[in-house]
């Protein structure tokens, strides 16, 4: 368990008993994460800030309601990217970014791996654990794609 993990279950906590505070605090903390993720898949255009913005406020609403979920979560960060996770498959979010173009030719697991791995910074064991994937796995597709991607560059 990490210290994130520790500092969002107290302030998941806290803000199932009352406190407004505590819910800020679990924002604050989830904020930057959410909207990178989101940042990671909007398409690339004129609008595609505001969209991957308004797409992180979403799902701040939907943690907000699932924060005694979020609390009693094993893994709490990982509970919020599973709900991150509903809330983009909801609003239908095509893939893009700003790498869509070197990512486009992945497969969808290896493209989620390579996201939530290199550009979210995820842990293998929490990548493994939101996908449902054996953690060796997610290392094989993660080394897979990456040989991919560099021979793409190359």
């Amino acid at each position: 368990m990490s210290v994130l993990d520790d500092e969002l279950r107290a302030a998941a906590a806290d803000a199932d008993s009352g406190d407004r505070a505590a819910v800020e605090r679990a924002l604050a903390v989830l904020w930057p994460p959410m909207v990178r993720y989101c940042r990671a898949r909007i398409p690339d255009g004129p609008d595609a800030e505001s969209d991957s913005e308004e797409l992180a406020r979403r799902a701040c609403l939907a943690v907000v309601r699932q924060l005694p979920a979020v609390a009693r979560a094993k893994h709490p960060h990982r509970e919020v990217y599973r709900i991150l996770r509903r809330v983009a498959a909801t609003a239908r979010v095509e893939f893009g970014g700003p790498d869509a173009g070197l990512l486009q030719d992945l497969d969808p697991t290896a493209r989620e791996v390579v996201l939530l791995r290199i550009i979210d910074g995820l842990s293998a064991y929490d990548t493994a654990g939101l996908l449902e994937l054996p953690v060796g796995r997610v290392l094989v597709v993660q080394h897979e794609a990456m040989q991919t991607l560099r021979a793409q560059v190359a």
